[in-house]
C-alpha cells in the first residue's frame, strides 16, 4: 500500500501541469489532474487513521481552517434564497489536499521532494508538447497557450520546475546519480515557454529566484560555487535572449514600466475598490463577490491579486487570518535555510509571491503543493528540536543519579 500511495502521489504531481486539460470536452467537469487527484485521495484513505494531530501540523492547519470557516460564515450571511454556493468546494478540497500531503510527508519522509521532481518532469513533458506544436494556441494578443490553460499558470509552473531541477541536480538530495544532469537539457525550452506566454510575473519571479539562489546558496566547494554561477549566468542569458526576441513580452514589460499597464488589472481593482471599502471588515464572501462581478463585469472576473481577493471575500479579518498562515510558511522557509541550509523552500517563495500578487492561488493546486512541501520539510526542524530536548532531559537525569 505504501508503494501504491507513493506512485499515486508521483502521478498526481506530474499531472498538475495538465490541470485544465479536458480531452473529452466535458466543460471542465473532467481533467487529468482531477482524475489522478481523486485516485491519490482514495489511495490515502487507509492511512488516515495513522495521521497525526501533532502541534506542528496544527501550526499550519489551524489558521487556514479558521480562514475557511470564516469564509463559509460570510457566505451564509450573503447567501441567496436557496443557500447555493455557500460552501466553496475548490478551496475546501485544496485544504484537504494540503492536510493529506503534509501527513503523507510525516509518515513517509521525503515523498514530497520526490513529488516535486515528478512535477518538474511533468513540466518538461508540457514544454516538449509545446515544442511539438501539440495543443498550442495563440491569443489575439500573440500570447501562447497550451491545452487552453491560462498563460500565467503555465509560465509559473515552468519557473517553479526549473528551480526544482536546479536544486535536484546541484544538491542531489535524492542521490539520483550522474543521469540527473540530463534534466538540464530541456531547461532552455522551458525558459522559452515562459517567454512566449508573455507572463511578466513569471519572468520576473524566475530572474529574482536565480539571482537570490546565487547569493544565498552555501557551499564550501569552490567548484560547486563556480558551477552554480555558470548555470545561473547561462539561464539568465537565455531568459534575456528570448525576452529580447519576443516582441509580445517586451511590449508588455515596457508598458508596465512606462504606462503602468497591468493588462486590465488596474481597471478591475478600480471597480472592486468601492466593494472593499463598503465591506472592509467582513467582506461579502465568494457568493457576494460572484453577484457583484456578474453585475459589474457581466461574468465572474477574478481580482488577479490574492490579497484583494481575500479582502473582497472576508474583509480585513479574513485577510489577517490568512496572513498568519502565509507568515508561518515564510518563517519556516527562512528557518530551514538558516538552521539546515535547505534553500529551495526559501527560493520557491518568489514564484509563490509572484502568483499571489498577480494571479490566484486559493483554488489552484500548484500553490498548495508548494505550501505542503515547505510545511512538511519543516518537520525536520521540529524533529531536531525534539531530539535536542530529549538529550538535555537524559543528561539532566544522569546528573541527578547518585
Amino acid at each position: 500500500m505504501k508503494l501504491i500511495q507513493r506512485a499515486s502521489l508521483l502521478i498526481f504531481f506530474f499531472s498538475i501541469n495538465f490541470e485544465v486539460w479536458d480531452p473529452f470536452n466535458t466543460g471542465g467537469s473532467f481533467s487529468l489532474a482531477k482524475l489522478t487527484g481523486f485516485i491519490y485521495l482514495v489511495m490515502m484513505l487507509p492511512s488516515i487513521t495513522s495521521f497525526v494531530s501533532r502541534k506542528d501540523v496544527k501550526y499550519f492547519l489551524n489558521p487556514i481552517l479558521f480562514f475557511f470557516l470564516f469564509l463559509t460564515l460570510i457566505n451564509i450571511l450573503n447567501k441567496n434564497s436557496n443557500l447555493q454556493n455557500f460552501l466553496n468546494i475548490s478551496i475546501f478540497q485544496n485544504i484537504c489536499l494540503f492536510y493529506i500531503l503534509l501527513n503523507h510527508e510525516i509518515i513517509d519522509h521525503g515523498i514530497l521532494e520526490k513529488g516535486l521532481i515528478s512535477f518538474a518532469i511533468g513540466s518538461i513533458v508540457f514544454a516538449l508538447l509545446y515544442s511539438a506544436g501539440i495543443g498550442v494556441e495563440i491569443s489575439a494578443g500573440g500570447r501562447v497557450s497550451v491545452f487552453g490553460d491560462n498563460q500565467n499558470p503555465i509560465a509559473m509552473r515552468s519557473c517553479i520546475s526549473i528551480l526544482i531541477i536546479i536544486f535536484s541536480v546541484i544538491q542531489n538530495p535524492l542521490n539520483l546519480g550522474k543521469l540527473r544532469y540530463i534534466l538540464f537539457l530541456p531547461v532552455p525550452l522551458m525558459i522559452q515557454l515562459i517567454v512566449v506566454t508573455a507572463s511578466r510575473a513569471a519572468i520576473l519571479s524566475f530572474i529574482l529566484s536565480v539571482l537570490f539562489m546565487v547569493i544565498l546558496m552555501r557551499n564550501k566547494n569552490i567548484w560547486v560555487k563556480i558551477l552554480i554561477f555558470m548555470i545561473a549566468l547561462l539561464m539568465l542569458a537565455a531568459a534575456w535572449m528570448y525576452t529580447v526576441q519576443s516582441e509580445v513580452l517586451s511590449i508588455r514589460l515596457l508598458s508596465s514600466l512606462q504606462d503602468r499597464d497591468l493588462s486590465g488589472r488596474e481597471i478591475i481593482w478600480q471597480n472592486i475598490a468601492p466593494l472593499i471599502k463598503d465591506n472592509f471588515i467582513f467582506g461579502v464572501g465568494t457568493v457576494g463577490y460572484l453577484n457583484f462581478s456578474q453585475d459589474t463585469f457581466g461574468y465572474m472576473n477574478s481580482p488577479h491579486n490574492v490579497f484583494l481577493e481575500i479582502l473582497c471575500y472576508t474583509g480585513i479579518i479574513g485577510l489577517m487570518i490568512y496572513m498568519v498562515f502565509l507568515y508561518r510558511i515564510f518563517l519556516k522557509s527562512y528557518e530551514l535555510y538558516r538552521n539546515k541550509k535547505i534553500l529551495l523552500p526559501l527560493i520557491l517563495l518568489f514564484p509563490i509571491l509572484g502568483t499571489t500578487i498577480s494571479s490566484q492561488i486559493l483554488e489552484v493546486k500548484t500553490g498548495w503543493i508548494l505550501f505542503a512541501y515547505i510545511a512538511g520539510t519543516s518537520q525536520i526542524l521540529t524533529n531536531s528540536s525534539d531530539v535536542a530536548k530529549t538529550n538535555i532531559h537524559n543528561m539532566n537525569h544522569q546528573d541527578r543519579q547518585p
